[in-house]
């Protein structure tokens, strides 16, 4: 091979790993869904026992019950779970989401339902580390927690629940893998 071809080919190489290194670094990263709240920590506390107030409503960290030592099964409930229990998901990464059955309609309760659990309504999205629970006290159709974030919708809104998801799964301090993780239960509708 020619002197100038070596060159030429050398030249067009830099050109391009030049180019790619530019455009990850000019590519904007894309904002995390909802509203982050400092961590209240993760500490483990016996059934019953008083804490302090949390400072996220719902609760994205603080204490919490950790009475078997896994967090509560992944799916969706039809009673509703404490807090001091969901908590214990968000710490090993899952995604919590409450909704006022007051507020959320009975059809959209069902998308919500079905888009969670299997046989799972969205094929391309079947989340493992889920929990969806009614809470009486939310203010808004549907609310997300996860480790230090929430976001409120005041209806069904798909891709936004799964932005959310995709985003906040496994970012905890005891994630246990991210959003595609085996769960510890397998979802269930309880």
């Amino acid at each position: 091979m020619s002197k100038i071809l070596w060159i030429t080919s050398g030249a067009l190489a830099v050109g391009f790993i030049g180019l790619v290194v530019v455009s990850q670094v000019t590519k904007s990263k894309e904002p995390l869904l909802g509203v982050q709240h400092p961590s209240q920590g993760q500490e483990h506390i016996a059934r019953g026992q008083a804490h302090a107030a949390y400072n996220s409503d719902p609760p994205s960290s603080g204490p919490h019950y950790s009475d078997s030592g896994a967090p509560a099964d992944w799916g969706v409930y039809v009673t509703e779970v404490p807090e001091e229990v969901f908590i214990h998901n968000e710490e090993h990464g899952g995604i919590v989401i409450t909704y006022q059955p007051n507020l959320l309609p009975s059809d959209q309760l069902k998308k919500l339902q079905a888009l969670v659990v299997p046989p799972y309504s969205n094929k391309s999205f079947m989340p493992k580390k889920a929990l969806v629970t009614p809470r009486a006290k939310d203010t808004h159709a549907i609310e997300l927690a996860s480790w230090t974030y929430t976001l409120n919708l005041d209806k069904f809104d798909e891709a936004t629940l799964v932005k959310f998801y995709m985003q906040h799964a496994g970012n905890a301090p005891e994630p246990q893998g991210g959003p595609d993780n085996t769960p510890i239960n397998q979802a269930t509708t309880q």
